[in-house]
């Protein structure tokens, strides 16, 4: 660095003119590095509460999904047993067994009922001394059209009164006749419960709408146990933008309209049924550690500068005199001096692509001894060529274009080891510039364990769901340029509820952590295995494109699945799989795939327990045209 005594024996006006323009850079550098770490640390925490929202909106989507899969799945089989039991009205004893059998299944379902062709309940809540007509009600005429399971807007149960949604499923007599409804009632409260235990911070809120976006369900951490605004449509400008943009999954920031408080909000639409999960989390909360942040670089960038300021005003002051000029500029090249040689921040002077002066904090930064980097080419601290050739041609033609330059890239150490590093520098003449690094290689280690967690189950510590899409997206494009097949497969526990009813939900976590150990020990290293919500499992089998072949290795999958599994507390469990798998090849789509394996699942699942199905593409689509074709004869 230039030499302080040189700089005192210049003439008071110019002395004075270089000590400005050495405060104005100092103050100007240091404003811009605290504006420029604000800015990193922002986005740093809105990317990570965005990627938090966007999670926990996919865990909820499939979690609620799968209840009212289960649902759907328990009106079907009333509806089944209904018409091949040849029932009516006058077999009451019947239809209570049906429904008492398919309600110890559903514990998120208020009520099961089944009514005539007029809407009266027949069986069920509602059939007896108060006896409840639901012809009126509009999912009644929804379902008595509608082949599927029909899900219901927001409404208040004539029963009790509480606010819940119904799922309507129409019956057909042996004849092919209508013959009423079933239908399921799920409580508001039911979708309240689950939602406060997640933690949401001090206003966090999660919600659930229909596709028209009237309210189901809300919690809010701030207004716990309110039913404000359920059956209604209280929608944000952004809301609407975003689901009009991205009508699936999406996240958006503002201000919520039914309490006014901004969030950033993820959604995810549930698979298969027309209901929307929301989850929120306020800036408040995630904002928080970035306004501590503020208050603490700001205090520090602000002391800096009035000591700067001060000590410049001193030496104006007293800079007729020889003396005062000498006393103020050594203060002044004091704190200076303090501020190169900071513990935080590296500083190097280059001279033509070599070190002329670096700070203490740039020597410990990269390990090396005091003095020992001086006079070497700046490339001994990059790890590629390639690196060195952007900062040092790039980087440095754009400051002296007078544009800012600022790149993250990792650099390597005297002992050779690479870390990240936040590298920007300044001009200083035409041979020579300033460059500052900062270590930041926890906070790149930190952004990779936050991906890291993004792709992976907690329990299990298998791929999730969106690992497994990604991994299934690169198979299906490798698969187009090889031609080579692969296998795909969906994996439902049987027996799993049971074990976590009695003997705790702990125990029911040892099971899927065995059940996932065992899945990976029978798969090959290219394979995938991953949880996709609940007790659900999926395989994917790359280069595996024979039905005997992915037969063999699934009955090898079932075997050990059904081996008995020990708890901690001694006591040992078993449980059995329904297995489904489709055979894919480079002309089929992910989405397809997906649901193609569900659907051989549930099959292989309808068809009787610790079963397993193998199935193409092409035999699902006729399969699904049959199905057309049938109810549309029994219509």
């Amino acid at each position: 660095m230039p030499k302080f005594p040189l700089l005192f024996r210049q003439r008071p006006g110019r002395m004075t003119a270089w000590l400005v323009l050495g405060n104005v850079l100092v103050i100007a550098a240091l404003a811009a590095m605290t504006v420029l770490s604000l800015r990193s640390q922002w986005q740093t925490e809105e990317t990570r509460a965005s990627e938090t929202t966007d999670n926990l909106a996919q865990s909820l989507s499939i979690e609620v999904g799968a209840e009212l899969r289960n649902a759907d799945n328990a009106l079907s089989t009333i509806a089944l047993r209904f018409r091949s039991a040849r029932l009516s009205r006058e077999h009451e004893d019947s239809l209570m067994r049906i429904l008492s059998e398919q309600e110890s299944l559903l514990p998120q379902v208020a009520s099961l009922s089944i009514t005539d062709i007029y809407g009266h309940v027949i069986a069920g809540d509602g059939a007896g001394e108060k006896p409840i007509n639901v012809f009126d009600r509009p999912y009644f005429a929804q379902a008595m059209m509608s082949p599927d399971m029909v899900v219901s807007e927001p409404l208040q149960s004539r029963y009790d009164g509480q606010w819940c949604i119904v799922l309507a499923r129409r019956l057909i007599n042996h004849d092919g006749q209508f013959a009423g409804i079933t239908f399921a009632v799920m409580s508001a409260q039911h979708f309240v419960d689950r939602f406060s235990a997640l933690a949401l911070g001090t206003s966090g809120a999660v919600s659930l709408r229909t596709d028209s976006l009237n309210l189901i369900a809300r919690h809010s951490a701030s207004e716990p146990g309110t039913t404000r605004g359920f059956g209604a449509r209280n929608l944000s400008t952004a809301m609407l933008h975003s689901l009009a943009a991205h009508p699936d999954h999406g996240i958006y920031r503002s201000y919520v309209a039914l309490d006014n408080v901004e969030r950033i909000t993820a959604y995810r639409r549930v698979a298969r049924y027309p209901v929307i999960v929301f989850t929120g989390v306020s800036s408040q909360d995630y904002l928080a550690p970035w306004w501590r942040q503020v208050w603490q670089q700001s205090l520090l960038a602000a002391l800096v500068a009035l000591a700067v300021a001060g000590a410049s005003w001193l030496i104006h002051r007293h800079q007729r005199t020889v003396q005062v000029h000498q006393a103020a500029l050594a203060s002044v090249a004091r704190q200076q001096q303090m501020m190169l040689q900071n513990d935080l921040i590296g500083m190097v002077r280059l001279q033509q692509g070599r070190a002329v002066w670096c700070n203490p904090a740039l020597e410990r930064m990269f390990g090396y001894d005091s003095g020992e980097l001086q006079d070497h080419a700046s490339r001994l601290l990059f790890l590629t060529d390639e690196d060195h050739l952007r900062v040092a041609s790039v980087g440095s033609a754009a400051i002296r274009a007078g544009a800012s330059y600022r790149v993250q890239l990792p650099m390597r150490r005297k002992d050779g080891s690479a870390f990240w590093v936040d590298v920007s520098g300044m001009v200083m003449s035409e041979t020579e510039s300033l460059w500052m690094l900062v270590d930041i290689d926890k906070l790149k280690r930190s952004e990779e364990s936050a991906q890291q967690q993004a792709t992976r189950d907690a329990l299990t510590e298998l791929p999730n769901r969106r690992m497994l899409e990604e991994r299934l997206a690169e198979t299906l494009l490798n698969a187009r340029r090889s031609g080579e097949g692969f296998t795909l497969c969906y994996l439902d526990l049987d027996g799993f509820k049971p074990v976590n009813d009695r003997h705790g939900h702990e125990a029911g976590d040892e099971v899927l952590r065995q059940v996932a150990q065992r899945l990976q020990e029978l798969v090959r290293n290219k394979d995938v295995v991953a949880r996709m919500g609940g007790d659900e499992f999926a395989i994917l089998l790359p280069g595996l494109a024979r039905a005997a072949d992915a037969e063999q290795l699934l009955q090898r999958v079932l075997f050990s699945i059904q081996r008995r599994i020990q708890l901690d507390t001694g006591e040992s469990v078993s449980v059995n799989a329904s297995i489904g798998a489709v055979i894919g090849s480079g002309a089929d789509l992910g989405r397809d795939l997906l649901r193609a394996a569900d659907e051989v699942m549930y099959e292989a699942k309808r068809r009787g327990k610790g079963r397993i199905q193998v199935a193409q593409p092409a035999q699902l689509r006729a399969a699904t045209e049959a199905d057309a074709r049938d109810w549309a004869a029994a219509a």
